[in-house]
């Protein structure tokens, strides 16, 4: 099995490259163009590379070549798997018209099985380990659900493709490896006993706390605790484990140190309470044995309706490569294997790729391992180092080393920052030549935006959304000024627009935060923001459904009657407290209901008629036409936006009733109201993107590989290290990768923080924090963010600004210093920075706003910015 590995860089040209290797192998004759498989990681990369190879076979006269390309499998991993399986769908044992179901559907699906392997007791007792363990504590997130652990750990296991016996050795060594960490149960006392003497210290210090007349606030506070832990044991009879290692932890005045000394010490031991040891083992064994329950009844659940996922696709497509008759019809028709983006394969597609290869005469893997950051998704770059290191490497002539995408300066910044990020990478596949020479009005191209706050007496900055109001505005000045870029269609220079700018954040929820800062400050932002259901033009919708459902719903009718009809609020209570208190006074039966006599609510009566035998979404079609709602929402102000947000509620509604008829579900006017009250619960109700012409873009670092702007601004630079060694975790028992057997080999371990956020400062964490797991994770973690930076980093074209908010941009300290966040790189004070390339340290354009003086010519009104300040 040969493989040809070619390294590609930000911006060096990859699909220039992948054309032009296709179309030689092709014009040497030693390729078919009808024996070519490719894939690539979007439709869009893939429709783009067969445009580009049949065009330039067109233009050498290749026609017939040009014509066959039609017939190569060119697409996606799963539109090529798809076709393989429904060609050699007998082979595989299943139908040819066997259905794929949709991703959306996917968790609805596994939801139903997982609730069918769910007893009551099961359900119970994992509520009551949740509670033990602090996993649902609402000062640590308050949104834990361990079923959706259960749906994240089977999509690993099968990702993975491992075995129920693997599951099984899983579940054994999760909570044998994390044993380690934990003391040996107390000697001479039982659970029982422990909790009962800890009730005894506790009534014993309160009293003593009491006698000692210390009044200071630490001590009443923490006095307060031990009432309400007393309390709950006496009522109870045991106490969750965060709250043993807060007894362990007392904050009180020095005058009441020695009091609490002795049941501190006694609490410091509850790692010694022999329910302790059992409450994580019980959970972590819940999990598992829940996780492998589900994986067969979810299997059983879409044999018995024909269904497969993608995954399954990829399983199938993976045996059907190794059966004889197969793999001899692929040999005798395939010639080459094209492999784009293989750094962000999940292990199960690495599998199928390498089986594929061995079926083929060339094989060409294209990728960056710089860029690999889908983890969450299953990429694995060990795996992928693996293959390279297979390959004998990757040859200079296959590296490509020059970038036509940013500016000579953004290009040397990457290039000072990532070789040291990199360590164990070859300089030569990550150092990149600058080949742009088109910048010549364009102003400094490394821009550092550092935000203060002088004139507020304190020393922490504000608190959210304070740093995302700063951004907004600064960018609002920014977008006045005379700015250059270069069109990257017409490559002619022009005045920067708002559409030229992207920021990057990273999270989905920091997003939505700096669209709500850039709606503040009058800047467009192409973002879906949620919260659809709150907007008025939805309100009056759902209000007017929900009348048609219930004549009587008052509520409705108060929000028609204040929405479409005008009325003021006053009147609305005024006429229902007088309604109400006619019905009180006449046993008879009242001659209309309320509200009747308004022309809106006739209408609605007049239309239930007609709704009877309409689908939900055409009631709702019917609502915005008959009443002209959307005339209306226009009358409202930000007519474009509310009508836009009208026309994404429609898009929801056939959502809905495609959900139900691929679930072979009955769809109702009910069951939409229920569904759009789902999609708020979950904040997946989203508004209306702004895609208009002078709108900016905000998106994940994640959701922005493959793209590129000319100014990138990239938000979150403070963001901490994410290496807490909780959760799912691949281990690896082989010191060495075997290609033959890429998925063996390897467990999933799951771990679960018992003590919620009292963590810190306990025997439990101190142990772990001096473990190969946690340095390991850690590094993980350092070589995450470096990739996930440089894919950021890398986006612009022209400008490139990095924002920083009173505090350290410790993502981007320990990506340069590979750990140290304390290593200052983005100095206020000063343009040169320790980025070092070519023997000249990079400069960069230093701004420094002072919050709220910058600010307060566009701020909307005093009150406003008042609560902004004082929250």
């Amino acid at each position: 099995m040969s493989i040809k590995i070619i390294s590609a860089g930000a911006g060096s040209g990859k699909t220039y490259r992948l054309t032009n290797e296709l179309v030689n192998v092709l014009q040497s004759g030693a390729v078919r163009a009808s024996g070519i498989i490719a894939t690539t990681f979007t439709k869009k990369a893939a429709a783009e590379l067969q445009e580009r190879v049949r065009a330039q076979l067109l233009a050498s006269g290749m026609v017939e070549a040009a014509n066959e390309l039609s017939d190569a499998l060119i697409g996606t991993v799963h539109s090529v798997g798809v076709k393989l399986l429904k060609r050699f769908a007998f082979e595989a044992g299943i139908s040819p018209d066997v259905d794929i179901m949709a991703d959306a559907d996917q968790q609805t699906m596994f939801n139903q099985s997982l609730a069918t392997v769910l007893t009551t007791d099961v359900m119970e007792r994992a509520d009551h380990l949740c509670q033990r363990l602090g996993l649902n504590k609402k000062t640590f997130g308050g949104d834990f659900d361990w079923r959706k652990i259960i749906k994240d750990l089977t999509e690993v296991a099968r990702s993975n493709d491992f075995s129920t016996a693997v599951m099984e050795q899983s579940k054994q060594l999760s909570f044998q490896t994390f044993q380690q960490f934990l003391s040996p149960p107390h000697a001479f006392l039982s659970g029982k006993e422990m909790n009962q003497q800890l009730a005894a210290l506790l009534k014993s210090t309160i009293r003593d706390i009491e006698q000692s007349n210390d009044e200071t606030k630490a001590t009443t506070d923490f006095k307060i605790f031990y009432q309400s832990a007393l309390h709950e044991l006496e009522l109870h009879g045991a106490l969750d484990w965060h709250q043993w290692a807060k007894i362990s932890k007392p904050s009180v005045g020095a005058k009441s140190k020695k009091t609490v000394e002795e049941v501190t010490l006694f609490a410091a031991n509850f790692d010694e309470h022999p329910d302790f040891q059992t409450d994580i083992r019980d959970f972590i064994f819940l999990i598992f044995e829940a996780s492998k329950a589900a994986l067969i009844e979810f299997e059983q659940y879409k044999k018995r309706r024909g269904l497969i996922d993608y995954t399954d696709m990829e399983t199938l497509v993976k045996q059907l490569l190794r059966q004889p008759e197969v793999s001899k019809i692929l040999a005798s028709e395939l010639d080459l294997l094209l492999v784009d983006e293989f750094q962000d394969t999940s292990p199960l597609q690495l599998d199928l790729f390498l089986s594929l290869s061995g079926l083929v005469a060339q094989s060409i893997w294209v990728g960056d391992p710089k860029q690999s950051i889908y983890g969450f998704r299953g990429a694995e770059p060990a795996l992928m180092q693996a293959v390279i290191e297979h390959a004998g490497g990757i040859k200079s002539e296959d590296i490509l080393s020059d970038s036509w995408r940013s500016r000579p300066d953004l290009v040397h910044l990457a290039n000072a920052i990532f070789v040291k990020a990199f360590p164990t990478m070859p300089a030569q596949q990550i150092a990149l030549h600058a080949k742009r020479t088109d910048a010549d009005q364009h102003a400094k191209a490394f821009i550092h935006w550092h935000f203060e706050c002088t004139e507020i007496a304190r020393k922490t900055p504000p608190a959210t959304p304070w740093g995302e109001r700063s951004l907004a505005h600064s960018l609002h000045n920014f977008l006045q000024k005379e700015i250059y870029v270069t069109d990257k269609a017409t490559k002619e220079i022009k005045l920067i627009q708002a559409r030229d700018i992207v920021i990057l954040c990273r999270t989905n929820k920091d997003c939505q935060m700096l669209a709500e800062a850039l709606h503040h400050a009058g800047i467009k932002a192409n973002i879906s923001r949620s919260g659809l259901m709150e907007t008025k033009e939805a309100k009056i919708v759902l209000a007017c459904m929900r009348f048609l459902l219930n004549r009587y719903d008052s509520l409705s009718i108060a929000e028609i009657l204040l929405l479409a009809a005008d009325v003021p609020l006053k009147e609305v209570v005024e006429s229902r407290l007088d309604y109400l208190e006619q019905q009180a006074q006449t046993t008879e039966k009242q001659p209309h209901r309320w509200a009747d006599e308004h022309a809106v609510i006739q209408k609605l009566h007049a239309l239930r008629r007609q709704t009877i035998e309409l689908s939900a979404t055409e009631t709702l079609l019917l609502l915005l036409e008959d009443l002209d709602i959307r005339q209306l929402a226009a009358t409202w102000g930000q007519a474009e936006q509310r009508l836009d947000n009208l026309e994404q509620l429609g898009k929801y509604a056939i959502d809905y009733e495609n959900n139900c008829t691929r679930l072979h579900g009955a769809a109702s006017l009910g069951g939409l109201l229920l569904w759009f009250n789902h999609l708020a619960n979950r904040k997946e109700d989203l508004q209306a993107a702004d895609e208009s012409a002078d709108a900016l873009q905000v998106v994940t670092y994640h959701r922005s590989k493959g793209l590129e702007w000319a100014v990138v601004v990239c938000w979150n630079l403070d963001s901490a290290l994410r290496d807490d060694v909780w959760g799912m975790t691949l281990v690896e028992t082989h010191e060495h990768i075997d290609l033959g057997d890429l998925l063996g080999g390897r467990w999933l371990r799951y771990w679960v923080n018992p003590l919620a956020d009292q963590l810190s400062k306990t025997r439990l964490q101190e142990r772990i924090a001096a473990s190969d797991a946690q340095r390991e994770k850690q590094q993980q973690a350092v070589a995450e963010d470096a990739r996930l930076l440089y894919v950021g980093l890398t986006r612009a074209r022209d400008y490139l600004i990095l924002p920083t908010r009173s505090t350290s941009p410790k993502w981007l300290n320990r990506v340069f210093s590979q750990g140290n966040e304390a290593a200052e790189t983005l100095d206020a004070q000063q343009n040169e920075t320790p980025f070092e390339w070519n023997n000249t340290f990079q400069t960069k354009q230093t701004e420094i706003f002072d919050f709220p003086k910058d600010i307060e010519a566009h701020a909307a009104d005093w009150a406003e910015k008042v609560w902004w300040i004082k929250n």
